[in-house]
């Protein structure tokens, strides 16, 4: 049996490609993007002419065009681990070998094909699209979560220091959501940007992980809570724009709720449940009110959705693995495990040989559902009505209203039906001077503190220019 599942990790997964060239430096692990500057003493020739390459080379998409991205490898992850239920034969246990055999095909294929940042209109099978601005976004989140992980530069460092690296990384990105939901230009497409690579960003390597195991429980909880309240106010906002529909012009919609459905499945099992994690259930019901595919989200959208929709939010009985493991098979196969029991009955007695044995006769179940665990049930008729009435500004809804009724009621008139003004600021004011900001950046460090806290006594990054550490343009294998 293979172990419980965690957040899904693997280095070099393809999810982030390079589209300038790099200089290497000494080190083993590090390379350095081409400096802006760089390119412009590079792009003339000794003739002073225009570098052909350099004019050819397309301009790059506005901001909130829609550009295809790599397939996520967790999403490859994903559905590998679902074959551990449904053809325990095609599971594969090494992570290495997911990558080669799995990944790495479509990979090569995206690549062969040149699909990166193509507008998806010329490849409408792939269904991997982002806003050109998200993807800058996820590009550097990763970058930037890379150079919280003391390991990566052989220092010795606290031992939670990665962890609150991620999460003052995750307190920078709700500060640019809040500006977001202030501005005047562009508001919708500010904030499902950062929402959507937020999502995205947080499903790759292990960001998830880092996060959940920092000693500080209690405001990893709240984060959490405060980054679906994020998710629930553009929806709300997605939805006043009249464009909570299948064709939405925001293409990735259903894409970007499924990350969220992915990276909260488990954090019950972190201890990380109750309101914190009450934002799912609203969630999906913004997805069926919206009439959202689930085809067009990751792998185990559909699970997702059909778990949390028989479920609550909070903590309840203790393990029933069983019924988590039965879901996973009327979901995906639109059977259930008697309807497929009898129908292998029937298949055996039609063979003329002995049956060599079917899935059946060993069951297994799936433990990375623990948020089956730590919930109640509440299988809460919905209907087209999916979403319930938002909330006013007591947090109550008034019944009787429509949703349009109940934002324009809501805060006197302020369009924040889900109170993110109010819970940001809470957040905010209790994590006080320590909100964001760049602590945990080692490239940010002084050479003298890397040096002291170096396995070597030397700064790993001595060879690397100070300009380029300032601008997050170190890239680690």
């Amino acid at each position: 049996m293979p172990q419980a599942k965690k957040q899904k990790t693997v280095h070099d997964s393809g999810v982030f490609l390079e589209e300038s060239g790099s200089e290497s430096s000494d080190s083993a692990f590090e390379t350095v993007r081409t400096h802006k500057n760089d390119k412009e003493k590079g792009a003339k020739s000794k003739n002073n002419s225009t570098d052909e390459t350099q004019s050819n080379k397309p301009a790059n998409p506005a901001p909130y065009d829609y550009v295809c991205i790599p397939h996520p490898f967790f999403d490859v992850e994903d559905r590998n681990w679902l074959n551990w239920t449904l053809d325990p034969d095609a599971y594969i246990e090494d992570e290495l070998e997911v990558f080669e055999k799995l990944y790495k095909p479509i990979d090569d294929k995206f690549r062969k094909d040149g699909v990166f940042k193509a507008p998806p209109s010329k490849f409408p099978e792939h269904k991997w699209v982002m806003m050109w601005d998200a993807w800058l976004k996820v590009d550097l989140l990763g970058r930037k979560a890379k150079y919280c992980d003391p390991d990566g530069f052989g220092m010795e460092l606290y031992q939670d220091w990665q962890g609150w690296g991620v999460q003052e990384i995750l307190e920078n990105m709700l500060i640019e959501f809040d500006e977001s939901f202030r501005a005047n230009d562009d508001r919708i497409e500010k904030m499902w940007s950062v929402v959507s690579a937020v999502g995205l960003w947080m499903n790759c390597d292990e960001n998830i992980d880092a996060l959940t195991n920092n000693e500080d429980g209690k405001t990893t909880c709240e984060l959490f809570g405060v980054l679906g309240c994020a998710l629930l106010t553009v929806l709300a906002t997605i939805e006043a724009a009249g464009e909570l529909k299948p064709d939405s012009r925001f293409l990735d919609l259903t894409l970007g709720i499924s990350y969220y459905l992915e990276l909260s499945h488990d954090l019950p099992a972190y201890g990380i449940e109750g309101e914190c994690v009450a934002w799912r259930k609203e969630a999906v019901n913004y997805f069926k009110k919206g009439k959202l595919d689930p085809e067009k989200g990751t792998y185990t959208t559909k699970l997702r959705i059909e778990k949390l929709s028989k479920v609550g939010n909070f903590d309840g009985d203790d393990g029933d693995y069983k019924e988590t493991n039965g879901l996973v098979e009327e979901v995906m196969t639109g059977m259930t495990s008697s309807e497929r029991l009898q129908a292998e009955r029937l298949q055996a007695e039609k063979a003329t040989a002995n049956p060599v044995g079917s899935s059946a006769a060993n069951p297994v179940m799936i433990p990375e559902d623990d948020d089956a665990n730590k919930e109640n049930e509440n299988p809460e008729a919905t209907g087209d009505k999916a979403v319930s009435s938002l909330p006013t500004s007591n947090g109550k809804r008034k019944r009787g209203l429509s949703d349009a009724e109940n934002v324009k009621d809501t805060n006197n008139g302020k369009k924040d039906p889900w109170h993110w003004n109010e819970k940001f600021n809470a957040y905010k004011e209790r994590q006080g001077e320590t909100l964001g900001g760049e602590k945990y950046d080692i490239t940010k460090m002084t050479r003298a503190d890397r040096a002291a806290t170096s396995f070597t006594g030397k700064d790993p990054l001595a060879k690397i220019p100070v300009k380029y550490l300032k601008e997050n343009l170190l890239d680690k294998a």
